[in-house]
């Protein structure tokens, strides 16, 4: 894999990792349906790139449990301390705003809740339910902590049926310590692993970060314990520094390699890669739908290889 170094200095990225911002008015219907609710969204805790695009296209992540987590992962700008009790009205509130805005696959995720027995299992498990009561029902995706390695609390999201179970593994298992904190590299796969084995329905989705330092064959050897763990699904993106209290990017990883880790991808038997510079674990989300013979019938421009 070539990797870029960094480019030091305000604004100075990649030509590759330029792109042009809608206009303000685009992603005024998200930003208002969400805020009206008083509901957060990782696209904006996270300061995420493709924030605008998104929004602009009607497509949004939302974020349960609160904007404050319990962990202090090293690549993430998401606020961490003390989080507010939880807020037993979330899920029925994200459930109109998906209504509203007429989602036909809604992807949730929360902060990390070590504060609460279940991990906040139970918020998920209500959340699910009130997206399944939407006719048509979107398809569901839910992106979930480690849960500490709770079983139980594993079941519990499970037995509400989502579409897709998503939980990301980040990083490789070298720089693990330093980039997930309180998380356990082993402990993700076996989440993952284990969700799977308690039901054969479901698809399984994990998602990396590339240029914290990794080598080519750290991120191929990730990939198939991904694989083995039973993952459907992988999306790889880049890293970008959000703040200056993360930790640096250590190389811009180029297009063309991104497209080789793609390739790679299907090779192995992943049924859905997604890799490039802007890639993030919810970016074009409808391009899975078609492996659920249950989700809604897609519009023009979606699904399929991109």
């Amino acid at each position: 894999m070539t990797l870029q170094p960094e480019v030091h200095g305000a604004g100075r990225l990649p030509a590759w990792l330029k792109r042009k911002i809608p206009l303000l008015g685009e992603c005024s219907l998200i930003e208002s349906t969400v805020r009206k609710r008083g509901l957060h969204t990782i696209c904006r805790e996270a300061l995420c790139p493709n924030r605008a695009e998104c929004y602009s296209k009607g497509k949004v992540t939302f974020m349960m449990l609160g904007d404050t987590c319990t962990r202090d992962c090293g690549f993430c700008s998401v606020e961490h301390g003390r989080p507010l009790p939880v807020d037993y009205g979330e899920p029925s509130r994200i459930a109109d705003a998906s209504r509203e805005l007429k989602l036909d696959h809604v992807i949730v995720t929360s902060v990390t809740r070590d504060d609460l027995s279940d991990g906040g299992a139970a918020q998920y498990a209500d959340l699910i339910r009130c997206l399944k009561a939407i006719d048509p029902a979107p398809v569901v995706e839910v992106l979930v902590p480690d849960f500490r390695g709770c079983m139980d609390a594993l079941q519990t999201v499970l037995d509400a049926r989502p579409d897709i179970f998503s939980h990301n593994i980040e990083t490789v298992r070298r720089l693990f310590g330093e980039v997930r904190k309180g998380a356990d590299y082993d402990g993700s796969l076996s989440l993952l692993a284990e969700a799977g084995k308690r039901d054969r329905r479901i698809k399984l989705k994990s998602s990396m970060m590339l240029g914290l330092g990794e080598t080519k064959e750290e991120v191929i050897e990730t990939m198939k314990d991904l694989l083995n763990a039973g993952c459907h699904f992988a999306a790889l993106g880049q890293y970008l520094r959000p703040g200056l209290d993360q930790v640096p990017v250590k190389a811009y990883i180029p297009p063309e390699d991104f497209a080789l880790l793609e390739k790679k991808g299907y090779e192995m038997g992943f049924l859905e890669v997604t890799a490039g510079p802007l890639v993030r674990s919810s970016y074009q989300e409808n391009r899975l739908d078609r492996y659920l013979p249950d989700a809604p019938k897609q519009g023009p421009g979606q699904g399929g290889r991109i």
